[in-house]
């Protein structure tokens, strides 16, 4: 991959889904730094999110246009007190993976 000047913050976005996660894959591969898993990556202007999932693969998350938020099912999603009791599941919770405490949407780090 070409060196980007600042990897972190210098995500350039193209209006092709494809690109941007090839763009996030090979940035996540090549600095060790350019995000967590879990982490969301948004492009603003196409109403678009991405992330790197607990396996290290860019996923894009779908449009996200104020109407789009309310379609996205949670339905599945397990409660646990914290990130320990959410790795100590059967089956557990992936590092980057969600979970909620009372409602509150959680993704575990640890």
């Amino acid at each position: 991959m070409t060196a980007i000047p600042n990897p972190r913050w210098g995500a350039r976005y193209s209006p092709n889904p494809e690109h941007n996660l090839q763009y996030l894959q090979e940035a996540y591969d090549e600095y060790e730094d350019f995000a967590r898993r879990g982490e969301l990556f948004l492009n603003e202007p196409l109403h678009e999110a991405y992330y790197v999932d607990a396996d290290g693969i860019a996923r894009r998350l779908g449009d996200l246009t104020p109407v789009a938020f309310s379609r996205i099912d949670f339905t599945g999603l397990r409660e646990f007190a914290n990130d320990a009791a959410a790795a100590a599941a059967t089956p557990a919770v992936p590092v980057g993976g969600m979970y909620h405490t009372g409602g509150v949407l959680k993704v575990r780090r640890v």
